[in-house]
Formats: structure tokens, C-alpha cells, sequence
């Protein structure tokens, strides 16, 4: 069995990011979670006004717009869980 690599792409303050970083942690998978903050790295600062970025292996899957609502969060990234 493979292990993944969600990544979430994040600042500190952001209600957006901490709720895809909770929701993941609620679910169950095969996968290992990653959080970082784009603020604390310049070569990330083109992801700042698109935040929160979840990328699976490296590659962006979901962005803000499909995770502004909570029900949109959930599903998405539920779909995210159970695909790795």
C-alpha cells in the first residue's frame, strides 16, 4: 500500500486553512499530512492570496474556492482520503 502526501499550503491566522487542516485530521487514510506556511517562505508567496493549496504527491488538487464552504471542504477533501 502506498503512502501519500497531502500537503497543505497555509499561513498562521488563515479560519480557511485551519479548517482543511482539521478536517483532514479527522479522516482516516493512508496518507501523511504536511502543513506549511507560505508566509515563512518567499519562493511560496505566489500562493498567498490562493490559500488554502492542498497538494496530494506534489500536485495541487484543491485550492480556495473549492474549499471557502464548509460543506464543499468536507466533501472535497473526503474525496481526497478515500482516493490515496
Amino acid at each position: 500500500m502506498t503512502t501519500h502526501r497531502i500537503t497543505v499550503l497555509s499561513k498562521e491566522g488563515c479560519h480557511l486553512c485551519e479548517r482543511a487542516i482539521s478536517t483532514l485530521k479527522e479522516l482516516s487514510g493512508d496518507f501523511v499530512l504536511e502543513i506549511i506556511d507560505v508566509s515563512k517562505d518567499c519562493s511560496l508567496e505566489e500562493y498567498l492570496l490562493r490559500i488554502p493549496v492542498v497538494l496530494k504527491d506534489g500536485e495541487i488538487v484543491f485550492e480556495a474556492e473549492q474549499l471557502a464552504l464548509l460543506d464543499d471542504c468536507k466533501r472535497n477533501l473526503s474525496k481526497l482520503a478515500c482516493s490515496t
